[in-house]
């Protein structure tokens, strides 16, 4: 294990990937080394969260920039922004004398890549997410080869932009992994009324096609109940009005953002991913397999390499949510128990919060990267018992 890493990180606030590199931090410090996060500002929702870990957080300046396609005037902004960002990071390398570059999003890779190659310091970016944009995949794909950088993906759907460009040995695929949220013997509702969407509120959560199939649903079950959990946390608030207005009518909660993830687990007897073809693979779903709360995701992105139809949840096509939200609402409670206990065994085989952290340190020793590759590009267990 490296002594000193250095974790760059592009947003100052909490979505699933600054989740995931929180949950990492503490195993790289029980390996021994000295950790510190550099993120935009400096301060926020990430930074608090990181302070209170007592780890160490330094400012980088880093304009916003939407997520999706960039335009090129986000280009040319960013352009003139890179020399500084390699300076600030070439600085920090310096003073703490880092042995590690950790980049845990696509836009700071290109400065870290230039300032890692001319120090020969190691570089290991952390894919959360499918990089679209061909242009943007070409030039962090450029970035890795440069510093001849190890990647490490969150599902094969995200890796697959990317292979094009580097070296298959340097890539390992591995899936997130999450905390216990519920009692080994908890069972599903036998009536599922509370339905609700965890996550950001974001096009690519696809938060309009749940009130969409909330209208839909409300009228065959006049008994149910329906909750959006997340805020607006990378994205303009646009599609937040949108989304409140579309919803008039039903009986629904914004809950806006909640740290008390067990809980609200324990408020809901359905969970629904409508994500969009961009999402990687949702944290959320993971967390819903620990907590026993069935699940209905969009059969779209990388979803499917972590639900499969009828066996741990239930996999929509993009434009028959409702359908099949009301064929579980309607479900045999047995049949539906089983496909709970399968998703829990599932989280217990592949999922762990503490099997993932172990995974991600040892590839920080990089003479077994080829070794943990292998093992982890495969295909999750099957948790048929």
């Amino acid at each position: 294990m490296p002594g000193s890493i250095l974790c760059l990180e592009q947003f100052s606030n909490l979505g699933g990937g600054q989740l995931a590199l929180v949950d990492l931090l503490p195993a790289f410090r029980e390996r021994g080394a000295n950790v510190r996060v550099a993120l935009p500002g400096g301060d926020g929702p990430l930074a608090s969260k990181l302070r209170d870990l007592d780890f160490a957080v330094d400012a980088l300046s880093l304009s916003l920039y939407s997520n999706g396609r960039k335009t090129l005037l986000d280009a040319a902004r960013y352009a003139l922004e890179l020399p500084g960002l390699q300076r600030a990071i070439h600085r920090l390398l310096t003073m703490h004398r880092v042995d590690l570059l950790y980049v845990n999003g696509p836009r700071l890779l290109p400065a870290a890549s230039l300032v890692a190659r001319r120090m020969s310091v190691p570089l290991l970016f952390h894919c959360h997410n499918r990089i679209a944009q061909s242009s943007a995949a070409s030039l962090a794909g450029r970035a890795l080869r440069l510093s001849r950088a190890r990647v490490l993906a969150c599902s094969r759907f995200a890796a697959e932009p990317l292979e094009p460009h580097i070296d298959p040995e340097l890539l390992a695929v591995l899936y997130n992994g999450v905390a216990p949220l519920a009692p080994p013997h908890k069972t599903p509702a036998c009536k599922l009324h509370r339905i609700g969407v965890i996550g950001r509120i974001d096009p690519e959560k696809g938060q309009l096609a749940f009130i969409e199939a909330a209208h839909s649903l409300i009228r065959q079950f006049p008994g149910c109940t329906f909750f959006i959990v997340g805020a607006p946390s990378f994205s303009n608030h646009r599609y937040v009005e949108e989304v409140i207005r579309a919803s008039a009518g039903l009986p629904i909660t914004f809950t806006g953002w909640r740290h008390d993830i067990a809980n609200v687990f324990a408020e809901l007897d359905l969970l629904v991913v409508p994500s969009t073809p961009l999402d990687a693979a949702p944290r959320v779903i993971l967390e819903a397999f620990a907590a026993r709360v069935p699940v209905v995701a969009s059969a779209s992105g990388g979803i499917p390499e972590i639900v499969e139809d009828n066996i741990n949840g239930f996999l929509a096509p993009p434009d028959a949510l409702a359908t099949y939200i009301a064929k579980v609402l309607t479900m045999d409670h047995s049949r539906l128990a089983a496909v709970v206990d399968r998703a829990y065994k599932s989280w217990q085989t592949n999922y762990t919060l503490d099997a993932y952290r172990r995974r991600v340190a040892d590839l920080l020793v990089w003479g077994r990267l080829s070794t943990c590759r292998r093992l982890a590009i495969a295909r999750p267990q099957n948790a048929n018992p």
